[in-house]
């Protein structure tokens, strides 16, 4: 592969596909069977223990920003909008048209929206959207 400002994040691609994505701990319906619910054995929430290889993708995601503050993805939902793209849903979006920018906005709503929504990085990887995401980066960088 060439070496590009995407590398890091693109070489995942294969290792997120094909392993493991991490598991939800606490389901609750396991957890109201071992716990009382009360004030000395409460009921634990539900959440998300992500594999090494997750933890990888957040990690690239902040590297490009650090590397790349062009692209502002911090303000991900203003890149958004800016390219005409509105209240939309991360993981069902259409991106065949995105540029990279865009795509990128779209990882680093994805990273910072796990830190509000517990599960939404496992929800994007089973509904294929982080692989919709590879491919329209990796057309993008071919056709340049």
């Amino acid at each position: 592969m060439t070496v590009t400002k995407f590398s890091e994040l693109l070489q995942l691609e294969e290792e997120l596909m094909n392993g493991s994505i991490g598991e939800v701990k606490n389901p609750i319906s396991e957890s109201i069977k071992e716990h009382k619910g009360t004030v000395d054995d409460p009921i634990p929430f539900p959440h998300v223990i992500y594999s090494g290889t997750v933890r990888k993708l957040v990690k690239a995601v902040y590297n490009f920003n650090d590397a790349n503050p062009d692209y502002d993805l911090y303000n991900y939902m203003n890149v958004l909008q800016q390219h005409g793209y509105t209240d939309i849903d991360i993981i069902s979006v259409d991106v065949t048209e995105m540029n990279e920018k865009c795509i990128m906005a779209l990882f680093m709503a994805l990273v910072c929206g796990e830190r509000f929504y517990d599960g939404l990085i496992l929800d994007a990887m089973e509904k294929g959207s982080v692989k919709r995401w590879f491919r329209r980066l990796k057309e993008l960088i071919t056709d340049n």
